[in-house]
């Protein structure tokens, strides 16, 4: 299998390495923001200096200045008025309880203290009318006053003390007590507060405030651990952009760095161990797509779940073992398990990028462990799974191999939590059940998909084509039954020795089907399908009918080609000949003419590119030679495989294919075993004895006649083996 070329890993890489930067850019959806009050989760320090315009402190002094604006009072002339004509109304209620004559001194005493206090009742009825009049006389006249002057509301207080000193002299001590007494709940502000001048004359105090500013150094502490945020320390997270999405630069050279050196190892190991589906430019895109869209996805998934203060375990439910899982199935399982790895460590890489914006919840370091270990276990138990799988049900059961292994991490990292609930398990439950069985099924449904785009031949594909009733098959059978017996027992011959040595034994199996496809266009100069009859070859010249024999190489293609046969499958039609000598003509003519050219009489080729197409050549030659061979014994055979691999090398036919002498020898001896089981002994069978023909016919049957021979003119059975 060829390497990739330096500049197919160049632009692997690049394409990689571009695509790994966007999935991983420090770009989030979710900020986690900080409110007014939250307590801090850690000591929070500036990572800059700054010095901005803090529109908290300018707010902060124009509401001071603005507070220290005395309120504009104006004076309200209908106080005055409205309470002399309450105190009328009461002192018209006092008056009518004096004067009655249906209530006794108790009675009278219980009606005034509903309208004044306890002292002032008893100063009331016991003054005579003449006094009550001069008390009445002069509440009017020391109110009226009172309330002439301005009361602010912050005076009524000082104005209500102050009465006891404008009542006239002429009353005495109790009457004067009487009088300020009754005056004191009426004397309120006469003055009010004017709303749109106040508002205004603040308006004013706050416009003559200058912006303040704010200056922060980098590493000066903004908040304590446990400390709650106030108004100053959110405005000071903000500006120094620990709150607001801002691309660092810092964090783009990291992720940059991290992109670049994933892209190298993959694109260094299919330098080293090439894959043959993945050569052209189209389908190295697609790889590079494969491996980063699911870092992308799960990035702004653990950017919108992490971290999860809910234990709800929301961050695992993601299906991403489907990727190495489908780079298994179509590009093997050793590429999957790298891709496996890799990916597990850019999803550790995503978590531990994630911005600690959110100062109050923090991303623990289980978190990080738990993602890695989680996506990266769940991933080689799909890869193992997957490798051979030729049915849907195994990605099925790979899915729930994934499942099982995903909640084991989770329940061994859970159990090393000091916080724990019982609920939590239900939870991890759904999640590894969720992220196995969503990765069964989407590697289920995509390898088709993918696999085509990819041009991937994928087992499923396989499987079919190997199915006997197949269209192409079937018509090899009915048309050239001796080829297609041939092809069938070279396939017993090269599927095992291709499991021996670790290849694909499904792909050798249906690739030696179809080999020899090209031979259905002319099925009687194949010695094979002569059944009966005339040699079409014998009177030919030896280079036409070399011609003819070598066409069956081009038909197959053709003939593959339009019933859409893989491309895997078809390059077993012509590297199963390589550039091979059509031994026979050639030998024919080289009788007639030693100087006759040889390139007239090679196959097209090309020579075995993989080991798969390499052991059906070995496996096609050995057949054809054992079974023109008259000794079939173990010796013999043995003998025709380490002569047919010695030519072949010696040929130079296995030279481009990656199969070691180590394999080869593997291959031998896998080959030596099946054809001694093909070509077992049989015991020869004695003749049937008179009892047993008698039996056949009946004839010892009591009073039954013998029934005639169905093949009067058959002959007797002879001496050879049973049929098989």
């Amino acid at each position: 299998m060829r390497s990739l070329r330096p500049p197919q890993v160049l632009l692997f890489g690049a394409m990689l390495a571009i695509a790994l930067v966007i999935a991983l850019f420090p770009y989030f959806p979710r900020q986690l923001g900080v409110s007014e009050g939250d307590v801090a989760s850690r000591e929070i320090r500036s990572p800059r200096d700054a010095t901005f315009e803090s529109e908290t402190l300018t707010d902060q002094a124009r509401e001071s200045l603005a507070n220290a604006v005395a309120d504009v009072l104006v004076p309200d002339l209908n106080v005055a008025p409205d309470q002399l004509v309450e105190l009328d109304q009461i002192i018209v209620s006092i008056g009518q309880v004096r004067e009655s004559v249906s209530l006794d001194q108790p009675s009278k005493r219980q009606e005034l203290l509903r309208i004044v206090d306890r002292d002032s009742t008893d100063t009331i009825l016991a003054l005579p009318d003449d006094r009550w009049q001069r008390v009445v006389v002069e509440a009017g006249q020391v109110l009226g006053g009172a309330l002439a002057g301005p009361i602010a509301p912050g005076g009524v207080e000082a104005a209500r003390d102050g009465l006891l000193q404008q009542v006239s002299p002429d009353l005495s001590a109790a009457e004067a007590k009487l009088v300020a007494d009754l005056l004191r709940p009426y004397v309120v502000p006469t003055l009010v507060i004017d709303e749109d001048a106040t508002e205004q004359a603040r308006a004013v105090a706050r416009e003559s405030v200058e912006p303040q500013l704010q200056t922060v150094f980098h590493n000066q502490l903004i908040v304590s651990k446990g400390e709650r945020f106030d108004a100053t320390a959110v405005e000071m997270l903000e500006e120094v952009g620990l709150l607001s999405p801002r691309i660092e630069m810092e964090n783009v050279l990291s992720v940059t760095l991290i992109a670049v050196l994933a892209a190298t190892v993959l694109a260094l190991y299919l330098w080293a161990f090439p894959v043959q589906a993945i050569e052209s430019g189209r389908n190295l895109f697609l790889l590079a797509m494969i491996i980063a869209l699911p870092v992308l996805l799960a990035k702004l998934h653990f950017s919108l779940v992490l971290p999860d203060e809910s234990r709800r375990f929301v961050a695992y439910f993601l299906p991403l073992a489907a990727a190495p899982m489908l780079v298994a199935t179509l590009l093997g399982a050793r590429l999957g398990i790298v891709v496996g790895l890799i990916q597990a460590a850019l999803l550790m890489f995503a978590v531990v990028s994630l911005p600690d914006l959110s100062l109050v919840e923090t991303i623990e370091p289980v978190d990080t462990a738990r993602v890695m270990l989680v996506y990266g276990f769940g991933a080689m138990i799909g890869v193992f799974a997957v490798r051979r799988a030729e049915r849907t049900n195994q990605y099925a059961g790979a899915g729930i191999l994934v499942g099982l292994v995903s909640g084991a991490v989770l329940l061994a990292l859970w159990l090393l939590e000091p916080e724990r609930g019982a609920f939590d398990v239900a939870w991890m439950a759904a999640a590894a059940a969720t992220s196995g069985l969503g990765s069964g099924l989407l590697t289920a449904g995509g390898f088709v998909a993918v696999g085509s785009l990819l041009g991937v031949t994928t087992r499923v594909q396989l499987m079919e084509l190997a199915q006997l009733n197949a269209p192409l098959l079937r018509r090899l059978q009915d048309e050239a039954p001796g080829t297609f017996h041939h092809s069938i027992i070279v396939g017993n011959l090269a599927e095992r020795a291709a499991d021996k040595i670790g290849a694909d034994a499904l792909l050798v199996r249906v690739g030696c089907y179809y080999h020899d496809l090209g031979k259905v266009a002319q099925p009687g100069f194949y010695i094979e399908n002569q059944l009966a009859g005339d040699n079409p070859h014998d009177g030919m010249d030896p280079k036409e009918s070399a011609r003819i024999i070598a066409r069956h190489v081009q038909a197959g293609l053709d003939l593959a080609r339009r019933h859409g046969l893989p491309e895997r499958v078809q390059e077993f039609i012509p590297q199963h000949h390589g550039t091979r000598l059509v031994a026979y003509f050639y030998r024919t003519a080289s009788q007639q003419d030693p100087n006759v050219d040889a390139s007239l009489f090679r196959y097209p080729g090309p020579k075995p590119q993989s080991r798969e197409t390499a052991i059906v050549m070995l496996a096609d030659s050995i057949e054809a030679t054992a079974r023109a061979s008259e000794d079939r014994s173990a010796e013999r055979t043995d003998a025709i495989v380490d002569e047919v691999v010695a030519e072949r090398l010696a040929e130079g036919e296995l030279e481009e294919c990656d199969l070691t002498l180590r394999e080869i020898r593997t291959v031998v001896e896998s080959f030596k075993q099946t054809l001694r089981g093909i070509y077992h002994p049989r015991i020869a069978y004695p003749e049937p004895t008179a009892h047993e023909r008698g039996l056949r016919l009946g004839r010892f049957r009591p009073g039954r006649r013998a029934p005639p021979p169905a093949f009067p003119d058959a002959p007797a059975p002879s001496r050879g083996g049973p049929p098989t």
